[in-house]
């Protein structure tokens, strides 16, 4: 019995000491095969800036984006979305000068802000965007975030500067609004008109028809620039001048000096005050803001801490079309980045975060894509405007030439100015700004 035992150990160990390092062979081609596979996906921080997204349940505006890190992060094991909070009142230009001084974020919001794409501060992202999906948004969003061939962001939504009512202040009045909407510049100067006014003889209160910020890098200026023909630009030159943008001028002047209907903070460029006057003092009838603060009005109704209100378009004029001037698409854009699975992670968190457009218009905007349907009359009302606003011009220092027309504006209104003297003035100064093609 111990001869063919043995036999069948001898046997064994020669079966062992020959297979063994074909076994281990293929041992280590599959450690090598797991580990490509581990690394075929991006491990590591990715660091995130965002504007607050107000909604009703959240005042801050910042649990929609911890809610999807939180997730993406589930989802990729081993990756980190480092985000940070930007505030409407600074965020911009602390974009702007992390893009000079090397420090912008991976992920950033764009719009089509063609200040990121024009410097090539922004990776293109045409790779992981097949036909299919273009064809599921609406045809001018991807053209809006695109250029030279080329797409530099995914959209989240669509938005304009429009014009939020207080719709109390004006049936105290006795003042109609615009039915659907729309009015021209007569009717609405006569119900601003009719909406300032003072009350008290000791302790006066004052109330105003009209809240517009002039501050820097603000659009909601435009739509009485232009309503009575004038064009920003044109073919990518600046082109406002002629009688035409100074008649848009004049009527901005005589809404802040002759008819004295503005709210003063509006020369302060002061937002955050003129919101307050709005929903909290009420010293307001019409704020002229961007559209997506429909969803924090919608936040503080339904808390019962807002009166009711509407929407309005800008007033018309002589272009007989309630035209104006707005970036127009909120979108995601990534910085130049060499490291390919860095980028196509990133891009999966830019598509994680866009996908979800039933968030979308609960967040205030209008979708981008083609299937989702707006049943919400207010929102109808604002994806109406977004039908009448051109998107900012896709050239060079359009940046600098929008907020020097803001400035030269309110300095013609602080100095009492004429209207062609300061479209003059505006014309001028563009030509010395940094040349544009």
């Amino acid at each position: 019995m111990k001869k063919p035992f043995t036999i069948f150990l001898y046997l064994l160990v020669i079966f062992f000491l020959i297979y063994w390092p074909y076994y281990m062979n293929l041992y280590e081609k599959g450690q090598i095969q797991e580990k490509s596979q581990e690394e075929k996906e991006f491990r590591g921080i990715i660091t995130f800036w965002d504007f607050p997204h107000p909604s009703i349940g959240d005042v801050g505006g910042f649990e929609f984006i911890k809610r999807k890190i939180e997730v993406f992060q589930y989802k990729y094991p081993g990756v980190v979305i480092d985000f940070e909070p930007l505030s409407y009142k600074d965020g911009y230009e602390k974009l702007i000068n992390s893009s000079k001084d090397g420090s912008l974020p991976d992920i950033l919001p764009v719009g089509a802000d063609f200040y990121f794409i024009s410097n090539d501060y922004l990776s293109p992202i045409n790779k992981y965007i097949d036909e299919e999906l273009k064809k599921q948004y609406k045809e001018e969003v991807y053209n809006a975030i695109s250029y030279k061939g080329n797409i530099y962001g995914m959209p989240l939504g669509m938005y304009t500067n429009v014009l939020f009512l207080n719709v109390d202040m004006f049936d105290e009045k006795e003042i109609k609004l615009p039915e659907n909407g729309e009015w021209n510049y007569e009717e609405f100067v006569d119900s601003m008109t009719k909406l300032t006014y003072t009350e008290g003889k000791k302790d006066k209160k004052y109330f105003y028809g009209l809240g517009i910020s002039l501050a820097p890098d603000n659009y909601n200026l435009w739509g009485f620039l232009l309503l009575d023909g004038a064009r920003a630009f044109d073919k990518e030159k600046y082109s406002f001048f002629g009688p035409q943008a100074v008649s848009g001028v004049q009527k901005v002047l005589d809404l802040f000096n002759k008819y004295n209907v503005v709210n003063p903070f509006s020369l302060d460029g002061d937002r955050e005050k003129l919101w307050q006057d709005f929903v909290t003092t009420r010293n307001t009838a019409v704020l002229v803001e961007e559209s997506y603060k429909i969803a924090q009005l919608k936040n503080l109704q339904s808390k019962g801490k807002l009166l009711e209100f509407d929407i309005a378009m800008y007033p018309e004029g002589e272009s007989g079309i309630p035209l104006t001037l707005s970036p127009k698409i909120y979108a995601y854009g990534i910085k130049k980045e060499k490291d390919e699975k860095k980028l196509e992670m990133e891009y999966k968190f830019i598509k994680f975060l866009t996908e979800d457009q039933q968030k979308v218009i609960e967040l205030g905007y209008v979708p981008v894509k083609k299937d989702k349907i707006i049943e919400d009359d207010k929102m109808k009302r604002i994806e109406l405007a977004i039908s009448y606003t051109n998107i900012i011009p896709r050239f060079g220092g359009w940046r600098k030439i929008n907020n020097t027309v803001m400035a030269k504006i309110k300095e013609g209104i602080e100095n009492s100015k004429n209207a062609f003297d300061i479209t003059e003035e505006i014309k001028n100064s563009v030509s010395q700004l940094v040349q544009y093609k």
